[in-house]
């Protein structure tokens, strides 16, 4: 077992990501957003300069678009939005952590899984105490000065009358196509992937991404990570969708949908004690696979 300095955050996190070299390349208004034109009328827009590595999604439909989470909320993401397209716009969070709603107040009507604690966090905001390691100096690497002050910045309340509880199942009808929630809880109760299943594609949020899968998360609100509740959330998913594309929410966009047999595999060694780990200074055990981790307690 090796001692890791930092489980979360790798020391090289800022290096450019390979598979962006595939797609085209959109202006951004602000230079602190990369934006790209993926496969399925889709653009990631995303934010490169925080270790997080963001990406949040406008789908384009024929009658609506559909803004796919509001980023850290540091910039001005609703600018963004409205100079790649005019169309009416429909807004979700496939969960409520920090670098998912930090956009939300820009926002009117944002969808969001009918969980308590989940719109109390969107009721509230979320303080920088809360997410402290998140907004140290080394979380970022922006070749210009940040126009905020680290120590005081929060990610701001979303209004109550913007906020608009869902269920799974819900349908988000952008005219020529729809998207299916799934609630899909472990890596935090409220979380939530999008299907398209005409075309096979799925929306991962944090369920998924190809880095460091959380399932260590512990929140003074209780919307904590479960590593069981993940476990079986991915074999369920391993079953029904490794046929869809999926576009992640963390680092490189796009991953084939076989990729989910294999986390769901890796829970299930985790679970029966089959893999090593490498622990850091915090005792954040880090269970290494090919092309993602699994983090836990």
């Amino acid at each position: 077992m090796a001692v890791l300095k930092d489980a979360v955050q790798p020391e090289d996190w800022y290096k450019p990501r390979e598979q962006f070299g595939q797609f085209e390349k959109i202006p951004a208004q602000c230079d602190w957003f990369s934006i790209y034109r993926l496969p399925g009328q889709i653009i990631a827009i995303c934010e490169p300069y925080h270790f997080q590595e963001v990406i949040s999604y406008l789908v384009l439909g024929s009658e609506k678009n559909l803004l796919i989470d509001t980023g850290m909320g540091m910039f001005d993401m609703k600018n963004e939005v409205e100079h790649l397209s005019d169309k009416p716009l429909l807004v979700v969070n496939t969960h409520t952590h920090f670098d998912h709603i930090g956009g939300n107040y820009q926002f009117e009507g944002v969808h969001v899984l009918n969980h308590p604690q989940a719109i109390a966090r969107l009721n509230k905001g979320v303080a920088t105490s809360e997410v402290q390691s998140n907004f140290e100096p080394a979380a970022f690497h922006y070749h210009k000065p940040l126009p905020f002050d680290l120590k005081t910045f929060v990610i701001k309340a979303t209004p109550k009358q913007s906020i608009i509880p869902i269920e799974e199942g819900h349908v988000f009808d952008l005219g020529n196509r729809k998207f299916r929630v799934l609630s899909t809880p472990g890596h935090s109760p409220d979380s939530i992937m999008l299907a398209e299943d005409q075309e096979k594609i799925l929306f991962t949020g944090d369920t998924f991404y190809p880095a460091s899968l959380y399932a260590h998360i512990t929140k003074s609100d209780g919307l904590d990570s479960a590593f069981d509740v993940y476990a079986g959330t991915m074999k369920k998913l391993a079953a029904q969708y490794s046929q869809y594309t999926l576009y992640c929410s963390h680092n490189e966009p796009i991953r084939d949908g076989k990729t989910l047999q294999a986390v769901a595999k890796a829970f299930e060694d985790i679970k029966n004690g089959a893999v090593s780990f490498d622990a850091d200074t915090q005792g954040l055990k880090k269970y290494q696979f090919d092309g993602f981790a699994i983090i836990t307690c």
